[in-house]
């Protein structure tokens, strides 16, 4: 009996690593980083919950490895991130992690040919795929311009809407890495305008002379607060100059800025904070997200307008099984100042991400609204593929991932004076259906859906998003 009890525990030492033989942790004493040609090593310490002296668990390894490189991957400044045990001492306990990383391509000067409407389905549905609500012109983008995880952009474009815009961002203003700054100015106009919305759809109108109807001017600074990886502070003002034709105060919508104004110039301050948690944010596998946005619209300089508003907003990411997740995401806000809004300044829900499925073609304006959109998400196919030689080094390999994906979306919003024919609002609306997600190089999202709405509609549905 004994014999064999020794072969057994020969067997288990000689098939055991060193490491989970002789321990149960493990004490971090380098973190060992390669591959970050251009980006600082600071800006990727600064976005995994671990450093030097953290003492790691070696039955949460499994865990700890993948979340280190998801939360990497989150910046968008990686194709790949590959996490590892390294230089483990069995005496002091002591291991190195090491990180290996491909960057991405961080610079695209393209030109610009992009829609003009909301989104693709109602370019492509609503109007009539026609090209002259199209925008052209160039972009220059560098999401990575000194290696600190600051973006630089640069953008001027014709056609439907003239504008030019520069944003950049400075997130490492403190030695401790935890202040930034950032700043943007924007101008654009547009011989169309939007003036009113009729059966919870965007009514346009323009003149035979294709004269200006609408022009729009903003400028203002930002600052950043992020103590470490997981909380988000910031503090942007803001100077707003929004001016229109008389044609459009006089045959179009008297309320589109409120008491015959053509125009209003006001300052706004917005504070908002996030508690992140997310794996993988840009399409999160798991964890959760808190977040809270106050805007204080008109500072008493101008008296133009003046409204302040509240957005909450929750969150839920849960891995049931090895593929499949469930995803909750929550949404509310309501203005405080209980006034009248403007019609230019009264949206509600239809715009960028908030969205109820099968909605995609309409617009509820409105003072208040709640949003709850809930998936289940199943991993199809993740692997990483090459591509052809003669591309640059970034894009010669491609990572792929595909999700299956079911919806289902509720919505109620509140709006007291905008009402004639908008039957969407002041009551519940949902929708639902089957998806796809397509990923590519871990930042490109396509996604497919066909959704069906509570008020007898179906359709097939586009949309795509680039996750910088």
């Amino acid at each position: 009996m004994f014999k064999f009890f020794s072969i057994l525990l020969f067997f288990s030492f000689l098939f055991s690593s060193p490491l989970s033989a002789q321990s149960d942790y493990f004490v971090i004493n380098d973190i060992l980083i390669s591959g970050n040609n251009h980006t600082k090593r600071k800006v990727i310490l600064k976005e995994i919950n671990f450093k030097e002296g953290d003492t790691i668990y070696i039955n949460k390894l499994d865990k700890v490895l993948p979340q280190i490189k998801l939360q990497i991957l989150s910046t968008g400044l990686f194709n790949a991130a590959r996490t590892n045990i390294k230089n483990y001492n069995t005496s002091t306990r002591l291991a190195d992690i090491s990180i290996e990383l491909e960057e991405n391509w961080y610079v695209f000067p393209v030109p610009i040919f992009e829609l003009a409407d909301r989104n693709f389905n109602v370019w492509w549905k609503e109007q009539g795929r026609s090209l002259d609500r199209v925008n052209y012109g160039f972009r220059v983008s560098h999401y990575n311009l000194s290696g600190n995880k600051d973006p630089l952009k640069l953008k001027v474009h014709f056609g439907y809407t003239r504008k030019y815009e520069i944003t950049y961002v400075y997130p490492y203003l403190s030695k401790d890495a935890k202040l930034g700054i950032g700043g943007s100015i924007f101008y654009s106009e547009n011989k169309e305008i939007a003036f009113q919305t009729i059966g919870n759809k965007t009514q346009f109108a323009q003149l035979p002379d294709e004269r200006k109807l609408l022009s729009r001017f903003r400028i203002g600074p930002d600052l950043r607060f992020r103590p470490n990886a997981n909380n988000f502070h910031g503090l942007r003002l803001e100077y707003h100059n929004n001016k229109i034709n008389d044609y459009v105060l006089t045959d179009l919508n008297p309320n589109y800025f409120l008491d015959g104004k053509t125009d209003i110039r006001f300052f706004f301050i917005q504070y908002e904070y996030n508690h992140d948690r997310r794996l993988y944010r840009h399409y999160p596998l798991g964890g959760f997200l808190y977040f809270i946005n106050i805007k204080k619209e008109g500072l008493g300089v101008f008296n133009d307008f003046n409204n302040l508003s509240v957005t909450l907003g929750v969150e839920k990411h849960a891995q049931l099984q090895e593929k499949l997740i469930f995803s909750t995401r929550n949404k509310a806000k309501t203005n405080l100042i209980r006034s009248q809004v403007s019609f230019a300044n009264n949206t509600g829900l239809g715009w960028n991400s908030d969205i109820v499925s099968g909605y995609d073609l309409y617009v509820m304006d409105g003072t208040d609204y709640l949003i709850s959109m809930n998936s289940i998400k199943y991993l199809l196919f993740d692997n990483n593929l090459n591509t052809v030689r003669w591309l640059p080094r970034q894009f010669r390999k491609m990572n792929l991932t595909i999700f299956l994906r079911a919806n289902m979306d509720f919505a109620y919003v509140n709006e007291k004076t905008y009402v004639d024919t908008n039957s969407l609002n002041n009551r519940v609306i949902y929708g639902y259906g089957p998806a796809v997600d397509i990923i590519f190089f871990n930042n490109f999202i396509f996604s497919f859906e066909f959704s069906f709405n509570d008020i007898g509609e179906k359709g097939l549905f586009f949309s795509n998003s680039i996750a910088f």
